[in-house]
Order: C-alpha cells, then structure tokens, then sequence
C-alpha cells in the first residue's frame, strides 16, 4: 500500500485571500442588498402626530367632569350658569391645580332667559352646550374661563401657529408637491388658499368673521380666528396629522410567443420561341447549364394563385422611392421602431428544380419554412406614495415623432445648348417642423387611500398598454415636370399608428394583500390555404400545386400590484386586521 508523505500528506491547500478590490466589491454588494432590504419593525413616533396634541387644562376638564344629574325648571340663565360653575367644583376628581372650571355670562340681554333641562352623566361641556342653546347664546372657550356670548357676537379674534407636516397638507388639499417645488412664495400662497378653502368646508367661517386670516409658511399654519374656530381647527388637524403612506409594488410579466409554419410550391412553364444568337459573333446563346437559350413565346406562372404570408396579408402601401424618368433614384422608406421582434418576411426558396420536357421549360421553387420566437418580459418596480396621492409606473420606450411637416419642394432644370449634360434636379423632402412623444409599453396609474380602520386599502387602478403598429403615410406624391423630364416625390409624411388596452378599476385589499390583474391577452392568427384550381384537387400529386401557410401571434399582459402600509419609520405594519378575518372564518368553520 503506497502512502503519501511530506507537507501534502493529510492537509488541504488554503484558497488565496481575496483582492483588495474583490473584497471591497463584495461589502458594497452585501450593503446594497441590506438597504434594499425592509427596515425592522421599530416604534416611531410621528412628528405632529394625534399624541402630541397640547390641550389646555381648562379644556381637558371639560370634557373630564361628568356630572351626575342636572335639573332646571325656568331657571334665569345667569343663575344657570352660577349653578354650573359650583356643580363643576363638587364633580372636579383633579388633584392639582384649582378646582372647577369658571363659567361668565357676557350677554346681559339674555341673563333672564329661563332654561329648562333635565339630564343625567353628561361631560360638563356637553352640559354647557345645552344651556346655551337654551339660552339662546353661544359658549367660548377661553384660556382661563368659558365665557357665553351672544349669537350675533363673534368675539375676539386670536391668532395661533399649528406646525403642520408635509403629508398633512396634501390630505388636506390633494395637491402635489412636485411641480410646484421650486415656485417658492406663489406655490405657498396657492396652498394656503387650499388649505382655507379645505377648512370653509368643515364649518370654519373665514369671510363672516371680522379680522380672520389664514396663511401657510410651508412648515406651518398660522391662523387668527376666534377661540371656538382655534379650537375646531386644533381638533381637524390632530385627526389629518397621522402619515399614512402605501408602498406599492406592481410586477409586469408579459409573455409573446410567435410561430410560421410554411410550406408551397411555385410552378413556372416556359414555352420556347426563336433561338437567341449573338449578334457579333452569330454563335447561339448558351446558358450555365450547356443549353440555348430560347426568347419566350407563353409563361405560365402559379405564383399569382399559390401565395405566400407576407404576399397575402401585406396591405395597400404607397410606393417610397423617388422616381425621375419612371426609375428609382431613391428610397425614402417609413421608418422602424428599435427592438421589435418580428417573424421572417417571408419563407426564402427552399429549393429551385428545372427541366425541360419537349418544347417546354419548366422549373418549381420549393418554399418551407418552420420559425418560432418567445419572449419573457418581467419588471417589478416599487414606489412609494402618501395616501389619496397618485403614483405613477411606466415601463416603456420613448417614441418621439413628428406632428407637423414643411412643404415638398422639387426643382428641375433644363439643360443649355452648350453643355450636353443631364438637367440637374433639386428635392427638397418635408422637414419635421414639431415633435411629440408617446410611451410605448406599460403604463400604471394607482391611486391608494388608506381605510380609518388602518387594515384596508382601496386602490384606484388604471393600467395601459401602449404597443406601436407602424407607420401610415399621408397625402399623395408630388410631380414636377420640365423640358420632357418628370420627377416624382413621395409625400413622407408618416404618422404612427399605436394599439391600445387599458383597464379602469377600483377595488379594496387588506393590507399586504396582491391584486392579480390579467385579460390583457392579444392573439392574431393568419392563415393561407391556396392552390392551383383542378390540378390542387388531384390525389397526393395535388399537393405540389397547393400553397399552406400559418402564422400565429400571442401575448399575454399578467399585473400583480401589492399594496403595503409603510410606518413613518419605513417599517410595514403588522397585518392585524387580515389575521383576524382569516380566525373568524377558521372558527365559523369549526
């Protein structure tokens, strides 16, 4: 038995240490994955959020005193409120600070007025609204006592700043910020009429109250406004200052797949007519193949009747040379889009047999042709977006083409006496005067609003697909003749031509749930089936003189849009809400 022995025997050979470079590659790797990664849950709280809301304490007790039982019977409302002010001391449970909560009259037409009310556990402010309406007045509160007033009477006007995030403001007034980042003063001053406009709605009186302003600095509110209105404007905007914001992630997988199939023979009989001789030597004319050469006296050809693909579904395509004299000088085709997969023109001749029989000549062109291309296409962009704001996700080229054209112009001259040359021809083609652009490819608009229940997101989707088709040319060629020569100009004017498939949909998801979208599914099939009439009929030989051919396109468009709730910190949100649905159905299983 043979052993190994020395420094190899019973030890492996370390790999070398890695390069410098090789090394630092690969922390720039891994760190570009972690940040790519979802942070860890975390708890952050929100600059601005509803706990942070600063209540003074007069307020807080209001709505901290309940009050047991309550009973006038055509009480004055001066006496009322007295009565109040004392039930406040006796129910205050606080135990810092002075107890009770002051309650002062200002309307001496009214402290007569007799109030009736009976009712039992209600806060002390809920009390105070009832005595007032009663009264026929209104109650303020104010930094140091609730004071009633007269309907009529607005009171002093107060100003106060309410620091306000930027999600807040486009809650309030769904504007985006983006196009009007960098307006400065005249974007504030829009937003501030916004926010105003926002407030009106919900009951806050700007144009009917004496010295009431609202302006908007981009980080803050300020507001002079009467205490009541300060006080429902704290309230409005401690429910709006909670961020919610929706991570969307939508993957586009779309599927094309292609196949030709291709199989026709085209028959040419010649009759022959008079010899072909050269007329400098007087030899007959000998083709490649050792045989004279005969000028034609009848064709035959079944090319006419045995079609191929492209000769059957080519359409109607007006000419794009330049003609001068009837011949082709230059060609100015339509132009093509990059990147496009298409299936071959046409099937190129196979194989070409001929042979003469008698006076005839004949030869068959064999076409066959079997093709078949797929592709896979898959983008899974992810965006993040504030709720009731529109993301936008485009995957798509960018087609640029003209809208407008300058005139053809065309000159020809004539040629003098004295030169012998060719008339010289000017053409001068349409320029494009003005351009446009058009996405072509996947388009996605969403729209998300998070539900009050924190669990639910409704998704406002609107997908479209953009595929270009061609080109179509417009108008008809322009001729210019002089002195017996003609030159005939294409119009050029191209416009493209674009196939569109969009959906429009609104539906509800529980948060981290995926939406499947599909249906945007296009196939297109053609099919020649020609033949030769009587001799395409004949059993097994029929098949020489019959022309088949198939071509098959299909692609299907497959969306999956994920909507997740994103904490301010980037966190996702525990799924609690679609966890609960799911036990209650595994328990009303049971």
């Amino acid at each position: 038995m043979a052993s190994l022995s020395g420094p190899l025997s019973g030890a492996v050979a370390e790999p070398p240490p890695p390069s410098p470079r090789t090394a630092a590659r690969a922390e720039m790797m891994r760190s570009v994955e972690q940040s790519w990664g979802h942070v860890p849950g975390r708890d952050v709280v929100a600059l601005g959020s509803a706990n942070s809301e600063v209540r003074s304490p007069l307020d807080r007790k209001l709505d901290e005193i309940v009050l047991p039982e309550v009973s006038f019977n055509r009480v004055e409302l001066a006496s009322a409120a007295g009565l109040l002010g004392a039930a406040s001391v006796a129910h205050d449970q606080s135990e810092t600070g002075r107890k009770g909560v002051n309650i002062v009259l200002l309307d001496p037409q009214r402290k007569g007025a007799a109030v009736t009310l009976s009712v039992n556990g209600l806060t002390l402010r809920r009390v105070i609204e009832l005595v007032a309406a009663a009264g026929g007045c209104r109650y303020e509160v104010q930094a140091d006592a609730v004071v009633l007033r007269p309907l009529g009477d607005v009171g002093e006007v107060e100003m106060e700043f309410f620091p306000v995030a930027r999600a807040t403001v486009l809650r309030m007034t769904g504007q985006s910020g983006l196009a009007n980042s960098s307006k400065g003063a005249p974007a504030q001053q829009g937003e501030a009429e916004a926010i105003r406009a926002f407030l009106q709605q919900a009951g806050i009186v700007f144009d009917a109250t004496p010295g009431a302003s609202l302006a908007y600095d981009g980080a803050s509110i300020i507001v002079s406004q009467t205490p009541r209105n300060l006080e429902r404007i704290r309230g409005l905007l401690a429910r709006y200052r909670e961020v919610r914001q929706v991570e969307i992630e939508a993957k586009f997988m779309e599927v094309q797949e292609g196949a030709l199939e291709e199989l026709g023979v085209n028959w040419r009989v010649t009759r022959r007519g008079v010899a072909q001789f050269d007329p400098a030597t007087g030899a007959p004319v000998i083709d490649g193949s050792g045989r004279q050469v005969y000028k034609p006296q009848e064709v035959y050809d079944t090319s006419g009747s045995n079609r191929s693909l492209p000769g059957a579904f080519s359409g109607s395509q007006t000419t794009s040379d330049i003609l001068v004299d009837g011949e082709a000088v230059a060609n100015m085709a339509a132009p093509t889009l990059p990147g496009a997969a298409q299936l071959a023109d046409k099937a190129a001749p196979l194989a070409t047999i001929s042979g003469f029989v008698g006076e005839f000549d004949v030869a068959a062109v064999v076409r066959a042709l079997s093709q078949q291309q797929g592709s896979d296409l898959l983008s899974a962009p992810k965006v993040t977006v504030l709720s009731g704001n529109v993301a936008t996700i485009t995957v798509a080229q960018e087609l640029r083409y003209p809208q407008s054209y300058g005139e053809i112009r065309s000159e020809v001259g004539t040629s003098s006496a004295q030169n012998s040359g060719s008339a010289g021809v000017t053409i001068t083609s349409g320029t494009p005067q003005s351009f446009t652009t058009r996405n072509v490819g996947v388009e996605l608009q969403v729209l998300p609003t998070v539900e009050e229940d924190n669990d639910a997101i409704s998704l406002d989707l609107h997908p479209k697909v953009t595929e270009f088709e061609g080109f179509v040319e417009y108008g008809g060629p322009s001729l210019a003749i002089s002195g017996g020569r003609s030159v005939t100009v294409p119009p050029g004017f191209y416009q493209p031509i674009f196939s569109v498939r969009e959906v429009t949909t609104k539906v509800t998801l529980w948060n981290g749930a995926t939406l499947v979208m599909g249906g945007l599914t296009r196939e297109e099939v053609k099919t020649v089936n020609d033949k030769v009439p009587v001799l395409g009929d004949i059993p097994l030989l029929g098949r020489l003189f019959r022309s088949k051919g198939e071509s098959a396109q299909k692609r299907n468009l497959l969306i999956f849009v994920t909507a997740n709730l994103l904490s301010p910190g980037g966190a996702l949100r525990p799924q609690v809400a679609a966890a609960g649905a799911v036990d209650g159905h595994k328990k009303a299983d049971r």
